[in-house]
């Protein structure tokens, strides 16, 4: 768990450097001019240069991340002196879940993600997938879930991730009611 936390909670910072951290009560929340999400508890959200970042008891124990029209050439995340892998403009859904899978193993030092359960799902009202993942990194298993779509050229994406023992199953009820609650711009 150390390798994990050190690797969230600098980037964590860092953002929070960059924009202001803010509590989210329940309710409905507009992700960059993409799409709108609801939350039935409250959240600590902020904003970073690659997306938004929610969590409720800390990044450690889950955490949410939302990005809003990614267009072709970006990364997910972005850091400093480490090429990060892109998205490209036309991927298919097996290409995002690789995205992100690669993103996760930059930022975990080389863990092996794990993409399970690729499948067609709505995103708001764009077609779009869904997928999970899992890794071990540093003797800790994680589990995640995404939610995509690539149907207007950009990506819109939603990405789940804590801990596989207890944290996962504790706050999968709210992350199923916030993918389900996905709203998009016509």
């Amino acid at each position: 768990m150390l390798r994990w936390t050190s690797l969230f909670i600098p980037l964590a910072l860092a953002a929070c450097a960059m924009a202001s951290v803010e509590v989210e009560g329940p309710g409905r929340h507009e992700i960059g001019n993409a799409y709108s999400i609801s939350t039935s508890q409250s959240w600590t959200h902020f904003e970073t240069p690659s997306g938004e970042f929610w969590t409720i008891h800390g990044a450690t124990l889950g955490r949410l991340r939302t990005w809003a029209n990614v267009g072709g050439g970006e990364p997910l995340v972005e850091v400093k002196d480490r090429t990060m892998p892109i998205f490209k403009k036309g991927s298919t859904a097996v290409e995002v879940a690789e995205l992100v899978a690669d993103t996760v193993e930059a930022l975990a030092s080389g863990a092996d993600v794990e993409i399970i359960g690729l499948r067609p799902a709505p995103f708001g009202s764009q077609a779009g997938f869904r997928f999970e993942i899992r890794l071990i990194d540093n003797g800790l298993p994680l589990h995640g879930v995404a939610l995509g779509s690539v149907e207007t050229g950009a990506l819109n994406l939603i990405l789940f991730t804590a801990p596989a023992e207890y944290y996962f199953d504790l706050y999968s009820p709210e992350v199923e009611t916030i993918l389900a609650s996905v709203s998009t711009r016509a």
